[in-house]
């Protein structure tokens, strides 16, 4: 290919064959545990085998990738007068995508780093495998970043879209979701939403564990099924509905705004088709969850907060103002911490718009952007845990990460802990044997339940000092353990679609509008997972989209496009304290039912786009 043009020169063929050879190498590559020199008779044997597992396999595979890889250099690399303006964030980027694959693939694998750095043929090894993979991934996000310059998502022309956007896709998103919740009648339950369901039906064990406003949301309408109709499954299935209608509404939304924005048919379409085929949508429009209306909240607030940023005087319209104080309350009382999705957003809001402002308006934006929906929420939510005399949430829950390195620290060396530390460990989680016998890398709920409720703040603080010491100690498992518990966040080669298959027939009878009608559901997702479908709805690949995207904004100097997607963020954090990936990857709904709209709203500010207005 590079013989036939003249343009191209002996350094750049070789270049491009260096980096087709070493991407190949990646892609091939499999990495094993470290090879260990006592298990072979002699040297030459273990160098031998030390060769073998550097070297790797070059087989048809090999040669399709080469092939393959060499064509995309080719186009990314071809001289011409347009020069790219992202090498650099191109490269950083690669180079961060690529840090974790390698490490998502060794702490799955191993659970530790040791696939990567165990050995000097590791290290090697994973040295070229991450020069290959950033090699590619610096040439897909260079086309990437050059498709979206090089494209206008806005145009005049009228469309599907351009009347009644919201209404079309509402109606058609309603109709696309409900033969899922039809055949999962009355609605699938997940073990979150069978507590809370039980705290409204027995009146006497209420708790603010979960949100206490979504409890008697979702427990009243199953109640009122249960004495008006006598059928507790229809009040279920009259809030699935209410569910859905929050979540219909919200995707609609974004299409709705883009509307008004003149976004051009294509880009809409992409995005209703998203919402429609990606199993994730369909697969909790069937179950009910808290996350579900506080994901969809969240949504309100990104597309009320990136409107308000884009232009700071719309918070003068009395509507667009009790708009934008009712979502954030909404935000707040569907999940505990969606107080910290407002407050931070709001910060950064504040700070942002506060040279635009003059005092008066940075009162109002003060008010606006957090002040005043926290302190309301805060009241509802006083008012409402006295009301049903809720007992508190434990404080554990917010320890995770903290507690799934002190268990890992105790499992590796608890013979070595002092006194004092193992006194301030206990009081906190109980006996250290019972603790380290309790970690599991998949989650921390089982080190959490260990968590002494009648903890106090001095022995948590005194806890707290005692695991600082432990990582001084041995900073390696405590490294170990954070990535760990958070790769699955980072990585998309990781596999963490949802389908809770939770069986309760006590209080609701499930199973479906038919016999095995659930089964049916059941094997759709499980399959769907293994498909592309599998990966729109991954979760780190939803997180590489909004790196992806930040940094784009960057490059166009996108500076209230980038705050805009500050609770996206703020969501990262809280992924990466929840308990872990499995099973828990409901914490990222709020980036994955949200980050669609932000490329639109971007790509409508973007200047391929502003150049035709």
């Amino acid at each position: 290919m590079c013989e036939n043009a003249t343009h191209w020169t002996k350094t750049a063929c070789l270049k491009i064959f260096v980096k087709s050879v070493l991407t190949a190498y990646a892609l091939c590559a499999v990495f094993h545990a470290p090879l260990v020199l006592s298990h072979y008779e002699a040297y030459i044997d273990f160098a031998i085998a030390s060769i073998y597992e550097l070297l790797g396999a070059y087989d048809l595979k090999f040669v399709f990738y080469l092939v393959l890889s060499a064509f995309c250099y080719c186009l990314t690399d071809k001289p011409s007068g347009n020069k790219v303006s992202a090498g650099r964030s191109s490269l950083v980027l690669a180079g961060f995508f690529s840090l974790c694959l390698l490490l998502g693939q060794s702490y799955h694998q191993a659970g530790d780093a040791s696939f990567l750095l165990g050995s000097k043929t590791n290290i090697l090894k994973s040295l070229l495998v991450f020069l290959g993979f950033t090699s590619l991934l610096q040439a897909l996000l260079k086309l990437a970043f050059k498709a979206l310059d090089s494209h206008s998502f806005q145009s005049d022309k009228e469309h599907f879209f351009t009347k009644h956007a919201f209404g079309k896709s509402f109606c058609i998103l309603l109709l696309c979701y409900l033969p899922f919740l039809l055949l999962a009648f009355p609605g699938n339950l997940c073990w979150d939403a069978i507590g809370q369901i039980e705290q409204v039906l027995t009146g006497n064990t209420y708790s603010t564990h979960h949100p206490l406003f979504h409890t008697l949301i979702m427990g009243g309408f199953v109640k009122i099924g249960q004495e008006l109709l006598h059928s507790p499954e229809l009040g279920l299935f009259a809030y699935m509905l209410f569910q859905d209608a929050l979540l219909a509404g919200a995707l609609a939304a974004t299409i709705g705004v883009l509307a008004k924005r003149r976004a051009s048919f294509s880009l809409l379409l992409g995005m209703l088709l998203l919402y429609c085929i990606t199993p994730v949508y369909s697969n909790m429009a069937s179950t009910a969850l808290k996350d579900i209306p506080y994901s969809s909240f969240v949504v309100f607030y990104v597309i009320l907060l990136a409107l308000f940023l884009e232009k700071p005087e719309r918070l003068r319209s009395r509507k667009f103002l009790i708009s934008f104080f009712l979502v954030q309350l909404g935000v707040i009382l569907f999940r505990n911490n969606g107080m910290y999705v407002i407050l931070l957003a709001g910060i950064a809001s504040f700070l942002f718009l506060f040279r635009k402002c003059n005092l008066r308006e940075r009162l109002l934006c003060l008010f606006a952007t957090f002040g005043g929906s926290i302190l309301m929420a805060r009241l509802v939510l006083a008012l409402l845990a006295f009301a049903c005399h809720a007992t508190s949430g434990s404080i554990g829950e917010m320890m995770s990460l903290p507690f799934q390195q002190t268990a890992r620290y105790l499992q590796l060396y608890q013979n070595e802990i002092e006194p004092k530390e193992r006194a301030a460990i206990e009081a906190v989680l109980g006996n250290v044997s019972s603790v380290a016998a309790s970690y599991d890398p998949a989650t921390a709920d089982p080190v959490k339940a260990q968590f002494n409720k009648a903890a106090t703040p001095k022995q948590l603080l005194v806890y707290m000092g005692a695991w600082f010491q432990g990582f001084l100690k041995h900073p390696g498992s405590y490294l170990d353990a954070f990535f760990v518990h958070i790769y699955g966040w980072f990585s998309p080669a990781v596999s963490n679609s949802i389908r809770y298959e939770a069986d309760y027939d006590s209080i609701i009878k499930q199973g479906g509008l038919f016999p095995n009608a659930e089964k049916i559901l059941i094997f759709y997702y499980r399959f769907a997972s293994r498909t592309l479908l599998g990966f729109l709805e991954n979760t780190g690949a939803s997180v590489w989209a909004l790196f992806f995207l930040t940094f784009y904004q960057k490059k166009h100097g996108q500076k209230a496009a980038i705050c805009a997607g500050v609770p996206l963020w703020v969501s990262l954090l809280i992924c990466m304290a929840s308990p872990c990936f499995f099973g828990h990857a409901r914490y990222a709904f709020p980036i994955l039912f949200t980050i669609a709209f932000l490329y639109g709203f971007t790509l409508t500010l973007a200047p391929a786009a502003t150049a035709q207005k």
